[in-house]
């Protein structure tokens, strides 16, 4: 069932008295100061002459979603709700003769049927200024998403990317954890203190490497010191690899390992994949659960093959196997694909994990050079319990159609309805509708047309 229609609501930039939120400085956020006055210097330090041409770009994306749905409860009366989001994204690059650019992206959200004092559901994903200092150094300060080997998360600071020498190049970011709701409000920053470094290289055209560390605090307490190594190689024949192994220091013990495997001899013939992961759940050391010990590593493995003909015939099969502790459990499913559509089914067993039995489907097709159908659906029967009577398996149906009009360039609508009928709600009905809008000048790496809106 597409998931376009469950978002969550409401914000406003005030606190629960209803007092507009003002920017505040805590003492933990002192952790910001030193990104801040290490930014300054560094564009303060960049003479006029260092300066290339590059033409002066922008683009936006604008989405604005309303849904409404009801619920009727088994046992309670029907719920009514009505919500809208708006989410925008956006860019602009080739100031100061190319070597300033500003990206910000979020969402702003409403539910009419929840109370402001419950929550607030605004977000601020994204909102950083990027430098680019010099040819092989790079800057970027504000909020943004940093992955970078074992780190990856939501960082309020400054991130700096440089190119030492041929073959090599290394990242170092520092500042606060975003707050996890990431709260689109002046001066909500984060308490958490985050830094970290990575180095990588290419001891081979072929093949890379790298190493990296990070520190991260969660509530004035140290969580996680992790260092890890990560790799890629390709190979003769259509060979891929990728992996990974992360150790964290502070709780001495490795935290997840992981390996990827894909072959292809040409692009004609099948894809095969295989994939381990054997991990720690995500407990850090500043968290209640840590004094846990023996809490159970998770293993997984996974294999598919994937073929899929010029004319849009093929076939597609998966078999995913959990092991956790003395408990297992599998999954295998298979479908056929059609040029307008995909059928399968699935079925998991296991030990003491219960049996799921599902017959699954989606599909599209464009009826004009503007408008597309789509729709899909899923019946499912399950049951925590292994050999199940009849009283215990449980029946889940979802379905979706939708309809996606492009009248133009750069404007997108959508329709969708969706139905879900589970053992708790005997009926749930939604209907979403939504209007995009693209825009940009200039050329950019996101592919955006030139002149207004976009063509």
């Amino acid at each position: 069932m597409s998931g376009a229609g469950i978002v969550p609501a409401p914000g406003r930039f005030r606190d629960g008295r209803g007092v507009p939120m003002m920017w505040k400085l805590e003492p933990r956020r002192r952790v910001l100061i030193g990104p801040v006055v290490l930014a300054a210097i560094l564009l303060s330090s960049v003479p006029a002459s260092a300066a290339w041409p590059a033409p002066t770009s922008w683009w936006l994306n604008l989405r604005s979603t309303g849904y409404v749905y009801q619920t009727e409860e088994i046992a309670d009366a029907p719920l009514d709700r009505f919500a809208a989001y708006q989410e925008f994204d956006g860019a602009v690059s080739g100031l100061a003769n190319g070597k300033l650019a500003f990206r910000m992206g979020g969402r702003v959200a409403d539910d009419l049927s929840l109370k402001r004092k419950v929550t607030d559901r605004s977000r601020l994903y994204v909102g950083h200024a990027e430098a680019r200092i010099d040819p092989r150094l790079t800057a970027r300060f504000g909020r943004q998403f940093v992955q970078e080997g074992p780190t990856g998360l939501t960082l309020d600071g400054l991130w700096l990317s440089t190119r030492p020498a041929a073959g090599w190049d290394a990242q170092i970011w520092g500042g606060a954890r975003a707050p996890y709701d990431r709260r689109f409000a002046p001066g909500e920053l984060g308490n958490d203190a985050a830094w970290g470094a990575r180095v990588g290289t290419r001891p081979l055209p072929f093949a890379r490497l790298a190493a990296s560390w990070a520190y991260r605090e969660r509530d004035g307490r140290v969580a996680s010191r992790p260092a890890g190594l990560d790799g890629s190689i390709a190979l003769p024949y259509g060979v891929r690899a990728v992996g990974r192994a992360v150790y964290d220091f502070e709780r001495d013990m490795w935290e997840r390992e992981d390996a990827l495997v894909q072959w292809q001899l040409r692009p004609d013939l099948p894809v095969v994949t295989g994939q381990f992961i054997d991990r720690r759940p995500a407990i850090d050391a500043a968290s209640y659960f840590a004094r846990f010990g023996t809490v159970e590593r998770v293993r997984q493995a996974r294999g598919s093959v994937r073929y899929e003909h010029r004319t849009g015939f093929g076939l597609e099969a998966e078999v995913v196997g959990t092991f956790l502790d003395w408990r297992e459990t599998s999954r295998i499913a298979g479908a056929v694909l059609l040029p307008v559509a995909r059928v399968g089914y699935s079925v998991r067993t296991g030990d003491n994990t219960g049996e799921q039995n599902r017959f699954f489907g989606d599909g599209s097709v464009r009826v004009l050079p503007w408008l597309r159908l789509e729709a899909g659906g899923a019946v499912e029967t399950y049951s925590f319990l292994d050999d199940p009577a009849e009283s215990d398996e449980f029946d889940l149906t979802s379905a979706y159609a939708r309809v996606r009009a492009f009248p133009r360039g750069g404007i997108g609508v959508t329709l969708e309805v969706q139905r879900l009928d589970n053992p708790l709600y005997e009926e749930d009905f939604r209907v979403l509708g939504g209007i995009d809008f693209s825009m940009g000048r200039g050329a950019s790496r996101f592919g955006l047309g030139r002149g207004g809106w976009l063509r």
